[in-house]
């Protein structure tokens, strides 16, 4: 798919999708609980379909609604067969998955697309060779189980997401597991939403230092009732989108949330944007300067905080940048790539990415961007398309569906002009 993007002065108000690190974790939790849960307030995308049609091959039965799942949960260190998953291209769901998989004896086989199988899961290679237990990574993940309580060594720095599902399974096994965090340990915030929401169903972790877990055994989640928040990461969009044009207003979000994306508001804020919250979220433009970022704890927020700093006066510097590099694309190096057929002054090491800021761009021609493959890459170049002075085209822009389906819809609701070519 590509879309044509027209500069355009943005005005009005949004609804922001749920947030997709939430709606990943309650449906797990859901489909682990003994009952009935019903999860509301869920944005439909790849990557949630993804952990959904994983969870049913577990064993878990899920209906879905307009906007809302319901969930008879089951309990997976019964499953008495192999299984097959696909996991898209959901590096959440496939690493989340792969613990609850190997609670049983039986052999799981977890199917990966697009750079997915290509992202690191020796965290997990070294865990199962550590117990015997068999772990084949080529074409497919082959895994069998079980896995053991323990004390685990997670080092803190490559994914929280194989902490994250870690947490889901250990409470499940018959005795006491340990799980210990190297420094320097990054994303943190996303293992405090996976906390949140196992204390919601009921699941009970000790955090005996900032860098260290116990987790009980035996434990049993409860159903119950989940109403998922807004997505930070998914607002940042619509926030960069006011700070460089016009007053936006974000709704469905909690001013209270404890996602580590929220931090876009202070990156707002410090680069001279007005915030004013209340029961929406308002942005609205100033004049823009560089800044310092630090990325360790927010690193999907990289691919927009670059066309905030492309329109940003002065020197931004983004640093703690390095996993950039491991997710659907080379996020730093499809950046780079895109920005500078703008002209957009942008350099970049293994680990930071340096912009020298302007207020406006405009090209000769219309600028022809690649979408990577990637949906994060495909919206930071719609906003930054969306604020130029001259138009451009974005091929791959189907990529949005993994995430944000009604990302081009919801950008023409507040006046952008995209067209679907």
């Amino acid at each position: 798919m590509k879309v044509w993007i027209e500069p355009s002065q943005i005005k009005g108000t949004v609804k922001i999708p749920a947030s997709k690190s939430m709606v990943h974790r309650a449906i797990i939790c859901a489909s682990l609980a003994q009952g009935t849960s019903i999860v509301s307030n869920v944005t439909y995308s790849k990557d949630i379909d993804a952990t959904i049609t994983c969870m049913e091959a577990l064993g878990a039965c899920i209906e879905k609604k307009e906007d809302r799942c319901i969930i008879q949960g089951c309990d997976v260190t019964q499953r008495n067969s192999n299984i097959c998953c696909d996991c898209q291209e959901s590096g959440s769901t496939m690493r989340f998955l792969i613990p609850l998989a190997a609670l049983s004896p039986f052999k799981a086989v977890l199917q990966g697309h697009g750079r997915l199988l290509s992202r690191p899961m020796d965290v997990y290679q070294t865990i199962f060779a550590h117990q015997g237990l068999s772990f084949k990574q080529k074409e497919t993940i082959e895994l069998q189980g079980p896995l053991q309580p323990g004390h685990f060594l997670i080092p803190g720095d490559i994914s929280s997401q194989f902490i994250t599902g870690l947490l889901l399974a250990l409470p499940l096994l018959k005795k006491e597991s340990t799980l210990e965090i190297t420094e320097p340990y990054q994303s943190r915030s996303y293992v405090e939403l996976t906390l949140q929401m196992l204390q919601t169903f009921g699941i009970h972790i000790d955090q005996t230092s900032p860098t260290s877990y116990v987790i009980p055994g035996n434990q049993t989640y409860h159903a119950t009732n989940v109403n998922v928040e807004g997505d930070y990461s998914q607002m940042a969009f619509f926030g960069v989108l006011g700070a460089i044009q016009n007053r936006i207003m974000c709704k469905n979000m909690d001013p209270a949330s404890r996602q580590g994306d929220k931090v876009i508001l202070d990156f707002l804020k410090q680069g001279g944007a007005t915030v004013t919250m209340g029961s929406e979220i308002c942005i609205e433009s100033g004049l823009l300067n560089g800044q310092t970022i630090d990325l360790a704890d927010c690193p999907d927020l990289g691919p927009i905080l670059c066309v905030l700093a492309a329109y940003s006066t002065g020197t931004t510097k983004l640093i703690h940048a390095r996993r950039l590099r491991m997710k659907e694309s080379d996020r730093i190096e499809a950046m780079e790539k895109e920005l500078k057929k703008w002209k957009v002054d942008i350099t970049s090491t293994e680990d930071t990415i340096t912009i020298h800021g302007k207020p406006s761009y405009r090209c000769e021609s219309p600028v022809q961007i690649e979408g990577h493959n990637d949906h994060r890459i495909v919206m930071a170049m719609t906003v930054f398309g969306l604020c130029a002075d001259s138009p451009s085209q974005i091929t791959g822009a189907h990529a949005i569906t993994k995430s944000y389906p009604h990302f081009f819809e919801d950008i023409i609701s507040i006046q952008g002009k995209v067209e679907i070519v």
